[in-house]
């Protein structure tokens, strides 16, 4: 009579090797859900410090002074910008990994003031708004 051991050995290595490859799969998920979870972390941030820009530029009516004293940062050739490190933290903009930028748009009419008020990471942009408030109309 034969021993069947040797098939029981083909039948458990066999089945180690789905086991591994089944693990290497669930492997793969886990770290992709990781990236995917940090970029929306990441787009989450950007459009909480947008809006957050974006409101404090509409109550300041895009005045510089106004701007320096509720947000920081400071004018670079015509933009606003507010830097922030990696952890969202807001640190002067020559330091920053991230930067927010609040540049004014010209206006087709005057009586309105306009600013694009966008985040942008070393990739690329990350979100932007145009926001547009009521200018004192002198008659």
């Amino acid at each position: 009579m034969k021993s069947k051991a040797p098939l029981s050995l083909m039948e458990q290595l066999i089945m180690l090797l789905v086991f591994a490859l089944a693990a290497a799969l669930c492997l793969q998920v886990f770290v992709l859900s990781g990236r995917v979870s940090r970029s929306c972390e990441t787009k989450s941030n950007a459009v909480a410090a947008v809006q957050s820009a974006a409101e404090i530029t509409k109550v300041c009516k895009g005045d510089p002074e106004q701007l320096e004293q509720f947000l920081g940062g400071s004018d670079i050739a015509g933009t606003w910008q507010l830097g922030y490190n990696e952890n969202w933290e807001q640190t002067a903009p020559s330091q920053a990994y991230y930067l927010v930028n609040i540049k004014p748009v010209p206006a087709e009419n005057p009586v309105f003031g306009s600013a694009e008020v966008s985040a942008h990471s070393p990739d690329g942009t990350l979100f932007s708004v145009t926001v547009s408030w009521q200018e004192v109309a002198y008659e």
